[in-house]
């Protein structure tokens, strides 16, 4: 019975995980959103256009502004017995660059307190190609 039970739990987990995505054309590029444990990123506009999925589909390369909804966790502040609120906090962050084709880039998000910052990385390089900026936060984001 216990055997069972973990067949049947690998398999759930093998079944909700991410399909992995074909091999990237020469001619396009590939955007993979990157965020802190805890947080939530995901597409939202790519110049202009509204996303209809989590992620980026592959794009035609040149220059482009990536937009994202970022989700992260923030303490409130007040105490309640000694442990602090948290909440959540929802921004847009953009990012503007001039991609080259059959690159695959990387968009990490990270909070920095009340504050959200993103940086755009391509595989060959661990130094950032371009800074995200914020375009908004708050309710109704």
């Amino acid at each position: 019975m216990n055997r069972l039970s973990v067949v049947a739990a690998c398999l759930l987990l093998a079944a909700c995980s991410a399909q992995p995505q074909p091999p990237l054309a020469s001619d396009r590029v590939r955007v993979t959103l990157d965020a802190d444990v805890g947080s939530l990123v995901r597409a939202y506009r790519l110049d202009g256009v509204p996303e209809r999925s989590l992620r980026f589909d592959d794009f035609t390369p040149g220059q482009h502004e990536l937009q994202v909804r970022f989700e992260f966790e923030v303490s409130t502040g007040g105490s309640v017995q000694g442990a602090l609120n948290s909440g959540r906090r929802t921004c847009i962050m953009a990012v503007k660059h001039n991609f080259m084709p059959g690159q695959h880039y990387r968009f990490e998000l990270a909070r920095r307190g009340w504050r959200p910052a993103g940086w755009l990385y391509d595989d060959h390089s661990d130094e950032p190609l371009a800074r995200a900026s914020e375009v908004r936060c708050g309710p109704g984001v």
